[in-house]
């Protein structure tokens, strides 16, 4: 890895934060250059009274920064370098300067005579190829340190239980070795032809390994974080050690939180390169098409890493919640992978007069298969009263004139149960609720409707 020449001591946090700038900057000029065509088109008005001055453009937002725990970004295309003279937000000092390497800065290329006759389309194509070869020899790097430095550090090992170790620091050193294959492969074919080499059919061979290594470790995020911050705040050993690590030339001084994070930069930006490269390769020819399967697999590779990182924070509440709730009905098994939390909250069930507790707060949990009916304990805990499948919920808003003292009322049907009615803080939260609970269903009008509220006789709340 270290003899590549596409080596350039360039961390892949180095190259991250580049690009950050260039996004920053490229936002700047589109808005600026908005602007201008706006001033110099606004017609010279012949009144003698000046015009008012046009209304002032907002400013745009910064185009938002990778979150480490998230997968999405803008779709927008970059510009392929930064102008020497543009001065941007200073690099961290923690980064090495190291200035990113052009494909046509390559010396077998800067002196090929075919440079000249490739058209600005041609060059930027390539110039984006060549920057998927780049930035994964930066990534490598970072890889290496990580592995070679942190992973590896006997200090650190001596301090670990093994599952702490796994759950920290996952698969990176699987990571790794799939990243250092992907990166020999593409440095072979730039060298096999500079001029028009391709990239997109070796990301297309790749995406099996990068699914079997990168899903697992983006699943993995939460019980990683959990247990970093454990250990920073809890073992004094581990905090002082890691502190010792991050001091080093080796990581350049970087934190190591900022090399766990990697793989979720990477996947998203390699993503981002070949969206770019489907921009810039001419329609309908093989290239194209190849560039499109790369991005779509890239795409799914992503969704299911989403799809797995919102499963396992499903199961993650359910384990929770499963801890926290006695069952007074029959006892309904919470954890399943499939199970889903839709909505919870509070709500009052109003009860027929002739009982000796009229009102009572209860708790519902509604999952995409089950709602559970709870009476809320102290500390946070939850006995179970009653529980029913989806598919037999149903809920009906109730009308209610204005004279009356309760507002805010809808029905909940349950099965062939008796059903609830139940009182909401806010119109807005009733109608979230009914919502969530149920499909559209015909709003009943009680104050039309004579019998038909179970409460109607005794309460007097819907006529």
């Amino acid at each position: 890895m270290r003899n590549s020449k596409f080596y350039n001591s360039q961390l892949y946090q180095q190259y991250n934060e580049v690009v950050q700038n260039r996004e920053i900057l490229h936002q700047s000029h589109s808005d600026a250059s908005s602007v201008f065509q706006e001033i110099v088109t606004v017609p010279q008005s012949s009144s003698p009274c000046p015009s008012p001055p046009p209304a002032r453009r907002p400013l745009p937002p910064l185009p938002s920064m990778l979150h480490p725990h998230s997968l999405s970004h803008t779709n927008s295309s970059r510009p392929l370098a930064i102008p020497q003279h543009t001065v941007t937000r200073p690099l961290s000092p923690r980064l090495s300067r190291s200035s990113s390497l052009l494909w046509q800065e390559l010396p077998g290329v800067s002196n090929n005579p075919e440079l000249q006759n490739l058209s600005e389309d041609e060059r930027r194509l390539q110039e984006v190829r060549f920057e998927v070869v780049t930035s994964e020899a930066s990534y490598c790097s970072s890889l290496d340190i990580v592995v070679e430095h942190f992973v590896k550090s006997k200090q650190l090992n001596s301090l670990l239980a093994t599952q702490d170790k796994n759950w920290l620091f996952s698969r990176l050193g699987d990571v790794r070795a799939i990243s250092n294959s992907f990166f020999s492969q593409l440095e072979e074919r730039v060298e096999s032809d500079v001029m028009h080499f391709t990239v997109c059919d070796i990301i297309i061979k790749h995406c099996p390994r990068f699914r079997a290594v990168y899903v697992p470790y983006l699943t993995n995020q939460s019980y990683q974080d959990k247990t970093y911050q454990r250990l920073m705040n809890e073992n004094a050993g581990f905090r002082n050690i890691v502190e010792k690590l991050e001091h080093s030339p080796k990581c350049q001084r970087l934190p190591l939180r900022s090399f766990l994070i990697l793989p979720f930069q990477r996947i998203t930006r390699l993503k981002l390169l070949v969206q770019n490269i489907v921009k810039r390769t001419a329609p309908k020819t093989k290239d194209e098409a190849q560039a499109i399967k790369a991005m779509k697999l890239l795409e799914k590779m992503i969704q299911e890493s989403n799809d797995s990182i919102t499963q396992m924070k499903s199961i993650e509440s359910l384990v929770s919640l499963n801890a926290k709730v006695d069952f007074e009905c029959k006892t309904l098994p919470l954890i399943s992978q499939s199970r889903r939390l839709v909505r919870e909250g509070l709500v009052t069930e109003l009860r027929d007069f002739s009982l000796k507790e009229t009102e009572r707060s209860v708790y519902i949990h509604l999952f995409n298969d089950y709602l559970l009916l709870s009476l809320p304990k102290e500390g946070g805990r939850f006995t179970v009263i009653d529980h029913t499948p989806v598919s037999e919920l149903r809920a009906e808003n109730c009308r209610v004139k204005l004279h009356s003292l309760q507002k805010n009322l809808f029905r909940l049907h349950m099965g062939h149960k008796v059903a609830l009615l139940l009182r909401t803080e806010t119109q807005a939260d009733k109608l979230r609720w009914i919502s969530a609970i149920s499909r559209p269903h015909p709003e009943i009008d009680f104050g039309a409707a004579q019998g038909t509220c179970h409460f109607q006789s005794k309460m007097r709340l819907c006529h």
